[in-house]
């Protein structure tokens, strides 16, 4: 089960895919590289494991951040609202909201429990906004049989 790649399936299948450049993993960069790449590529989604919790006979509970990047086109309301035709961040959280709440992806359902906006210099020298959409989905881990006990 791969739960990364099962969201992004999910939303580049949704009407939401026409509106964005980019839904994909959240790549691995450092944050000067990351901030450019987000820049290059919003409006965009990118999925990625958070953190989980595990319970003593095996039930995880894991958290994916889905991290929704927006242009400052327009200037900053018209980046939160949109506007022009382009998607603004609030929508953006709205639509991501609303297509993963309640889903079912490879027999996974997914809770949507929080949202943060982020801001930082490096995002607003290049003109993006950005939140983090949180859903959350349990599952039974699989534990191999102990050796030597």
């Amino acid at each position: 089960m791969d739960i990364e790649q099962g969201l992004v399936d999910w939303l580049k299948a949704s009407v939401l895919a026409s509106r964005l450049r980019v839904i994909g993993t959240m790549p691995t960069l450092d944050n000067e590289r990351l901030v450019l790449q987000f820049a290059s590529e919003s409006p965009a989604v990118y999925v990625s494991l958070m953190s989980g919790t595990v319970s003593s006979r095996g039930m995880s509970e894991q958290i994916v951040g889905l991290a929704c990047v927006t242009s400052i086109s327009g200037g900053p309301y018209t980046s939160r609202h949109g506007g022009g035709g382009s998607i603004g961040l609030l929508e953006l959280v709205e639509s991501v909201q609303s297509i993963v709440d309640g889903a079912v992806i490879d027999g996974q359902e997914y809770d949507v429990f929080r949202w943060d906006m982020f801001s930082s210099d490096p995002l607003y020298r290049k003109g993006l906004c950005v939140a983090v959409v949180q859903a959350k989905t349990a599952f039974s881990l699989e534990y191999p049989e102990a050796v030597g006990c």
